[in-house]
């Protein structure tokens, strides 16, 4: 039976045990000889197993296979349809991304892609193969400013922390993100996560050194566009799926993992090194493990062992999981951050808890003073 513990599947987009088995060989970076027969049930399953991102993936792998041709009408008409729509979906989306990154070089802001649109530009074949939603677009963090006029520019609004100045800058102290969504007829609709940070947790937004990520960036070979270095790739994939996801697992995020891994451009070395730095070697070592098991990812024993050896952190262990969509998550969040954050970092991040919930305060009253007034007409 298919596991991913201590990961928890999706719940809204179940799959029978017989159809993750067959998935996991099919859809894995080393390329099976031979694909089983598909199990049965695939028009039932249609929309979770495009929940989880494999439709396109799934139809190159079976396209190229001896099974194709024994496959039923009405599948590979629902496989390829997918695939067809996934690319089109891909072209608009790159031409959007051309045009962003054009925008921001304009203002002098350096930009690095995140997560799928970084990842399906290193180890899948085409962006077409690995779907995205949004675009996670990193800038440095002395350039959010910047950034954030340049998009408002491009027809962007800020869905949240609209101040800007010193106290925009002091409320995103312990943030990682902002999002935009776009408006207008040329990126109507776009959802733009501008990150300055790798992910949206205090207690990692103090302990990651940036410059560390900005030193190792690599060019995409697109004009403009630059990701990080397959070592933080990987950790910030595996992170971000056990810090904000461990209960909501999809299959495509432990594809992109095992994607990296089965790189043999990947610093392993490396990987030990900054997971061990920045207190990720938990997060690094359970994602490669589900992912060793559904898929055969090809992480070598030696750093399996190495991380293992590492993933004993207390702080790491009480941050597993913080970042899910669970009732009271922003409670935890703050209590546990206290309890793991050094004593300078404490203090600081409760001045800005006490900052972000006074600006709260004064936000709600202007809002009921607005309502009153018209209430009043």
């Amino acid at each position: 039976m298919t596991t991913f513990a201590p990961f928890e599947l999706r719940a809204t987009a179940a799959l029978p045990a017989g159809w993750l088995a067959w998935l996991g060989t099919a859809l894995r970076t080393a390329r099976p000889t031979n694909i089983q027969p598909m199990p049965d049930g695939f028009g039932a399953l249609v929309p979770a197993l495009a929940d989880h991102g494999v439709l396109p993936l799934l139809y190159l792998r079976l396209r190229d296979s001896a099974s194709w041709p024994g496959l039923p009408r009405d599948v590979q008409q629902t496989l390829t349809a997918a695939f067809q729509d996934a690319a089109t979906r891909a072209l608009l989306q790159e031409a959007a991304l051309s045009g962003l990154i054009a925008g921001l070089a304009a203002a002098g802001v350096r930009v690095a892609l995140l997560k799928g649109a970084a990842v399906g530009r290193t180890v899948y074949g085409s962006p077409a193969e690995r779907p995205i939603n949004d675009f996670d677009l990193l800038v440095p963090r002395a350039q959010v400013e910047a950034a954030r006029a340049a998009l408002i520019g491009l027809g962007f609004r800020a869905l949240n922390l609209p101040q800007s100045g010193r106290l925009g800058a002091r409320l995103r102290q312990f943030r990682a993100e902002l999002p935009f969504m776009g408006v207008g007829p040329q990126y109507g609709g776009l959802l733009v996560e501008l990150h300055w940070a790798l992910l949206e947790m205090p207690y990692y937004i103090h302990r990651i050194p940036m410059a560390e990520v900005w030193d190792a960036v690599e060019p995409t070979g697109e004009a403009g566009m630059w990701r990080p270095d397959r070592a933080a790739l990987l950790l910030h994939a595996a992170s971000h799926l056990a810090l904000h996801h461990s209960r909501d697992l999809r299959l495509i995020w432990l594809l992109d993992i095992d994607r990296l891994a089965a790189d043999s451009r990947l610093d392993w070395q490396r990987v030990v090194r900054l997971a061990d730095a920045w207190n990720l070697a938990l997060a690094v070592q359970a994602s490669l493990d589900a992912a060793a098991r559904w898929l055969g990812a090809p992480a070598p024993a030696e750093v399996m062992a190495q991380l293992q050896h590492r993933a004993s952190d207390p702080a790491a262990r009480a941050l597993w999981g913080l970042g899910d969509e669970r009732p009271g998550r922003a409670w935890r969040r703050a209590v546990t951050t206290l309890a793991v954050l050094p004593p300078r970092a404490k203090l600081s991040y409760a001045g800005w808890l006490a900052l972000r919930a006074a600006v709260a305060a004064g936000d709600a009253l202007r809002s009921r003073g607005i309502e009153a007034r018209h209430a009043g007409r």
